[in-house]
């Protein structure tokens, strides 16, 4: 059989397809670009991440980053939410098995006080009927991950809805590919 242009276009967009459909490296999400290539682009829409992320930051998520391995604590990541199906984008706080707990916006891992450098003082969220600073101790289940924004104060996160199942993740932020401040952009650190 003789290969040319056709041949060789179908054979790539067969397998190209396939690789769609097996979906190998198990993002939750049906977005080609990230069970294709490996690699998804976002716009980070809101503040919750600040100052880390910054709301218009464009930003680049790996999906190879946990294929042979496991989130970390502290990793940035993209994920979509255990109550409505919105692809957010907060840090891994809480893994399997820790003894959580929140008091005066302080996060405690197994009674131990976590170290957060990338946190921001922000204004208090406009939502009285909510406490946001505390959270009595929960321990974290098998297969699941506590999440939480940067911006604590200005943050939907795991302290509204729970821990969020290891298969909602769709990848770890990688960087920031562009921002209004350009000295921003680059490998996230």
């Amino acid at each position: 059989m003789r290969w040319n242009f056709w041949t060789g276009f179908i054979a790539l967009a067969l397998l190209m397809l396939g690789f769609y459909l097996l979906n190998p490296l198990g993002p939750a999400t049906l977005d080609p670009r990230a069970r294709i290539a490996g690699y998804l682009p976002n716009q980070v829409p809101a503040n919750s991440m600040a100052p880390t992320l910054q709301t218009g930051d464009y930003i680049l998520s790996s999906v190879w980053a946990y294929v042979g391995s496991e989130p970390e604590r502290g990793d940035v990541v993209v994920f979509v939410s255990p109550v409505n199906d919105v692809v957010y984008v907060k840090r891994i706080i809480g893994l399997p098995g820790d003894r959580l707990a929140m008091r005066d916006h302080r996060v405690y891992i197994n009674n131990q006080l976590l170290d957060e450098p990338y946190l921001h003082p922000a204004p208090a969220l406009n939502a009285p009927d909510r406490n946001y600073g505390d959270l009595t101790e929960t321990t974290i289940a098998e297969g699941e991950l506590f999440m939480l924004g940067d911006n604590r104060r200005n943050s939907a996160d795991s302290r509204l809805w729970g821990s969020v199942p290891r298969a909602n993740l769709i990848g770890r932020v990688e960087r920031i590919w562009w921002a209004e401040d350009p000295q921003r952009t680059g490998k996230l650190r």
